[in-house]
Order: C-alpha cells, then sequence, then structure tokens
C-alpha cells in the first residue's frame, strides 16, 4: 500500500499594499541629557560648592613661597643661557615651552596660588634641564 501524497500547499492571498515593518522599540530608555534635566520640586537646590584650600600652615606656605620663587629665578636664568646658544627649531620650541610653564607659575604665584605655581615651576625645570642634556 502506498502513503498518501502530501497535501498541496494553500495559497495565500497578497495584499497589494507595502508592510511597514514596526517601529523598533529602545531596549533602554532614554536618559535626558544633562541640560534637560530637571530638578525634582521635593529637593532643594544644590548648594554652591567652596573652592578647595590648601591644609599648610603659614610657615609652610611662606617656605613653599620661598622655594617657588627660588626655582623660578634659577629657570630664568637658565632659560636666558639656553636662549643665547644655537637651538634647533624644536629644541627653540621646547624652549619656549618652558618659558610658558615659568610664566604660569609667575602668574599663579601672583594669585596665591602657591601649589600650581609649584607644580608650574617644576614642569619647566624639568623641560630646562632635558635642553641642558642635548647641549
Amino acid at each position: 500500500m502506498q502513503a498518501p501524497a502530501p497535501p498541496a500547499p494553500l495559497e495565500t492571498k497578497q495584499d497589494s499594499a507595502p508592510q511597514t515593518p514596526p517601529e523598533p522599540t529602545p531596549s533602554k530608555p532614554e536618559r535626558p541629557k544633562p541640560t534637560e534635566a530637571k530638578a525634582r520640586p521635593d529637593e532643594p537646590p544644590a548648594a554652591e560648592v567652596p573652592a578647595l584650600q590648601s591644609a599648610i600652615s603659614s610657615g609652610q606656605a611662606t617656605a613653599l613661597q620661598g622655594q617657588v620663587v627660588r626655582l623660578q629665578q634659577g629657570i630664568e636664568k637658565r632659560i636666558l643661557v639656553l636662549s643665547r646658544e644655537w637651538l634647533s627649531p624644536s629644541q627653540r620650541s621646547t624652549l619656549e615651552g618652558a618659558r610658558g610653564f615659568l610664566q604660569g607659575s609667575q602668574k599663579a604665584l601672583q594669585e596665591s596660588d602657591l601649589q600650581r605655581a609649584y607644580n608650574l615651576a617644576h614642569k619647566a625645570d624639568i623641560i630646562v634641564a632635558s635642553l641642558e642634556q642635548t647641549r
């Protein structure tokens, strides 16, 4: 005995209008941008944060100020010596960078920002030392 033949596939009627795929749904809800974020009505407005202050005594500040001034003066002299020597264009550019750090240090010292003044002078010192080694 022979098995019956499988039934013929049913024809389906196709719509003539094209179907548009459904809009994809985002997997995560979109977060508002920081500028769009609004304060909640039940929260008080944020308080202003005071500037950080150094935790060093006045004696330490005076000592640091003296150290910065001496460092700046030494760097200034060394830059002057280097600027009188023949330097490649790259080395001249590097020297100008050191001069920029020194000027930033001097400005920070005028503003009584001793830590920034020291950091900038230290950077200038390192750059000048590297130029002095390549002579």
